[in-house]
C-alpha cells in the first residue's frame, strides 16, 4: 500500500515536471517571437531618430533662410522709402518750375 502511495507521488511529480518543462518551451518560444518584435522595434526608432536628425537640419537651414529673407525685405523697405523721398522731393521741384 506504501508502494501505491510512493507511485502516485512520484507520477504527480513526473506530470509536474513535464507540465513545468512544457511551460519552459512556451517561453522560450515567446522570446523567440519577442527578440524578433525588439529588433523590428529597434529600426523603426532608428529610422525615427534619423527622421529626427533630417528635421532638425532642415528647421536649421530653414531658419538661416528666414533670417536673410528678414533682412533683404528690410533693405527694400528702407530703399523704397528712399525713393518715395525723392519722389515726393521732385514733385515738389515740379510745381516750383510750373
Amino acid at each position: 500500500m506504501e508502494d501505491d502511495k510512493i507511485e502516485a507521488l512520484l507520477m504527480q511529480i513526473i506530470e509536474n515536471q513535464n507540465k513545468i518543462q512544457s511551460n519552459i518551451t512556451e517561453i522560450k518560444s515567446d522570446i523567440v517571437g519577442m527578440k524578433s518584435d525588439i529588433s523590428e522595434i529597434k529600426g523603426k526608432v532608428d529610422s525615427i531618430y534619423d527622421q529626427t536628425a533630417d528635421l532638425t537640419e532642415f528647421r536649421t537651414g530653414t531658419k538661416e533662410h528666414f533670417i536673410t529673407i528678414n533682412k533683404d525685405v528690410k533693405l527694400i523697405k528702407q530703399k523704397l522709402h528712399k525713393t518715395e523721398e525723392d519722389v515726393f522731393d521732385i514733385k515738389g521741384q515740379l510745381k516750383i518750375v510750373k
